[in-house]
């Protein structure tokens, strides 16, 4: 991403700012007519992409070219008509009128424009996959099987379908939620992020974590889980905490890989961790209907199972290979208390929801809270210069969603005019032969195949659009269908051969990438498994009674650190095979629906737990060396986003 200087640079600042002054302005006035509001959106943040992202390798990194003014005004010139013709498109009978030549030509540049931008700002596999579902839009009349749709469209027709249409496209309901929801929760976690509650997590987990074994893996886990709450960002997140946790589990004897997988696997689940979610939640509401604070409830015991898998693992690990502690300068929970006011955004946003206002309302007073609690509790006061660089800075990654939803808006154009969801659902059905196992296993894999190519925003929209149905036509809720389709679109992040998450960690830590993404898909095991458990037990998104959910909750907390110490070969002492196999049969069966199994099967793991740990009391072990840290940590800054 370009860092422009001088007058430009001033210009491009200036746009950034007033981009998010408009979405602050429209969270707290009101949405405008759709159509109108999303074009807004675009106008303001398409010209980012071609200005702050530069078109190649051999484009200039630090001034904006002739192409990329091109680019902008062909993103202008069709927004800019969409405005000023608002009321006059809003009657307009979709399918019915006509297309006139200059709609034509002006769709066409704004299809371009988003391409562009979605390859610029997204990534080149994006793009190429959007590519493919326009491709098939025209050509679906010829293709064969399940790929074949009988309706045909002339090129004014796909244009309209692209560029006028209301609920699908460019100017869809995908642009909408980006517009009225999406980019003033950027905002919010950019002002969270930039009045210290980075650092502060980072205190707080050094104070909580760092004394025991394993303590930078710990506090690696802990910071990245109330980093994630925020950011909603595997990368940003990863980039961020693990600038500083890293080096202190590589210099206290982790291996460069495993430090790094750590890290990844850890920041992964910033994305699955309430209140933000990235951009899931919010799309999983426009999907499925269900309210967004109604999602982040139920989302929230997978996500603290997904973190039990992570911590059991480093724990674990730990013990096996007899890592040390931090134990110098380790601040005390009670000098932190006077830097707990940071929490109190988190709590605006929870009461906010709670008393019925919309998300955006809640986002806004929640980050006008952190301006104010930032001049009494953080280290980094939001001065009026600090909040004009705040707002650009959180457009910088309004860009990345503004591109990825635009274009998924195409691909899902593409895939409802030609019918391809129903048929695709009906192949799924007839592959299972009605088994829901064996259908949730078929969409795991396309959800992985497609995760591997494209962000986690567009996997899961796309994922969720051909599979979801043939789930929910099995039997499965319609949220826990959702769910479990963007758990393993997040998780693309930490498994091979792409795992950019991993890759960011390996990167760090200087270890071998594809060695880091395998040991990242080892320690994220409870998060391979959360979907399937909360598909087959409902009382893990707060279905039933509330002693049904505890014990749900408690035995699938005992099974997976139990399933992570046989993988580890290590629980408090060394495992043979023979334990491990026990340990591994045992935490299965306590992960099963059936209710009476899963609490046996605990309580036996928890016996087994407690003879283990009076074993290694009884035998003398050499103490673990320390490991000092500076008093004074700094978390590596990144820039926040709630999308990946």
């Amino acid at each position: 991403m370009r860092r422009l200087q001088g007058r430009v640079g001033g210009a491009v600042g200036g746009w950034a700012a007033a981009a998010a002054l408009f979405h602050i302005w429209t969270a707290y006035a009101g949405a405008w007519e759709p159509r109108e509001m999303r074009a807004v959106h675009l106008m303001f943040l398409l010209p980012l992409a071609f200005l702050l992202f530069p078109a190649g390798k051999r484009s200039p990194a630090n001034r904006v070219s002739a192409v990329d003014v091109l680019w902008v005004v062909a993103a202008l010139a069709p927004t800019l008509y969409v405005i000023r013709n608002a009321e006059e498109l809003t009657q307009r009978w979709e399918g019915v009128h006509p297309v006139a030549t200059g709609q034509v030509i002006l769709g066409t540049l704004l299809v371009l424009a988003v391409l562009e931008a979605a390859r610029r700002a997204v990534g080149f596999w994006f793009f190429v996959t959007t590519l493919v579902f326009m491709a098939y839009l025209v050509t679906a009349p010829w293709l064969p099987g399940f790929l074949h749709s009988p309706r045909a469209y002339s090129y004014p027709k796909l244009i309209e379908m692209f560029f006028l249409y209301a609920d699908e496209g460019v100017l869809g309901t995908l642009t909408g939620i980006s517009s009225n929801l999406l980019m003033i929760f950027i905002i919010f976690a950019a002002f969270m992020l930039h009045s210290g509650v980075g650092q502060f997590f980072m205190d707080i987990s050094i104070a909580l974590a760092g004394r025991y074994r394993g303590g930078p893996a710990k506090v690696a886990v802990l910071s990245s889980a109330l980093y994630g709450t925020v950011s909603g960002s595997s990368v940003a997140d990863c980039y961020a905490t693990g600038t500083f946790t890293i080096p202190l589990m590589k210099k206290i004897g982790y291996r460069p890989e495993i430090a790094g997988a750590i890290e990844a696997t850890a920041s992964c689940g910033g994305p699955l961790m309430p209140p933000i979610m990235g951009a899931g939640a919010f799309i999983m509401a426009e999907l499925t209907g269900v309210p967004y604070s109604k999602i982040i409830v139920a989302a929230a015991l997978p996500a603290v199972l997904y973190y039990v898998s992570i911590m059991a693992t480093v724990h674990w690990e730990a013990l096996r290979q007899a890592i040390g502690t931090m134990t110098a300068d380790i601040p005390p929970l009670g000098s932190l208390l006077r830097r707990a006011l940071l929490f109190s955004p988190f709590l605006t946003i929870v009461y906010f929801l709670e008393a019925g206002y919309s998300p955006s309302k809640a986002a806004l007073y929640s980050f006008l809270t952190a301006i104010v609690v930032s001049w009494f509790a953080g280290e980094q006061p939001m001065t009026p210069r600090r909040i004009y660089f705040t707002l650009q800075e959180s457009m910088r990654s309004g860009v990345i969603i503004a591109a990825v939803l635009a274009a998924s808006g195409l691909i899902v154009a593409a895939i409802s005019r030609t019918g391809f969801a129903l048929s695709f659902s009906s192949a799924i059905i007839n592959l299972s032969g009605g088994h829901l196992i064996v259908a949730l296993l078929l969409v795991f894999a396309v959800v992985s195949v497609l995760g591997t190519g494209i962000p986690t925003t567009p996997a899961y929209i796309l994922a969720v659009t051909v599979g979801g149905a043939a789930l929910q036509k099995l039997g499965v809720d319609i949220l826990a269908a959702h769910l479990f389709v963007f758990y393993y679109a997040v998780l693309a992040d930490v498994t091979p051969p792409v795992a950019v998450t991993a890759f960011a960690g390996a990167q760090i830590a200087g270890a071998r990438p594809m060695i880091t993404g395998l040991h990242a898909s080892r320690i994220a095991i409870g998060g391979f498994l959360a979907p399937f458990l909360f598909v087959y037990q409902p009382a893990l998104l707060m279905r039933g009674e509330w002693t049904e959910v505890v014990i749900t909750f408690a035995s699938a907390a005992v099974g997976i650190a139990s399933l992570c110490a046989a993988i580890a070969g290590h629980m408090f002492t060394p495992l043979g095979r023979g334990k491990r196999a026990f340990l591994a049969a045992t935490a299965l069966a306590a992960i099963s629906p059936n209710l009476a199994v899963s609490v046996a099967t605990s309580v036996a793991l928890v016996a087994f737990a407690a003879w283990d740990y009076r074993l290694e009391r009884l035998r003398p072990v050499a103490p673990a060396r320390p490991l000092a840290v500076a008093a004074e940590p700094r978390v590596g800054a990144a820039p926040p986003t709630v999308a990946d």
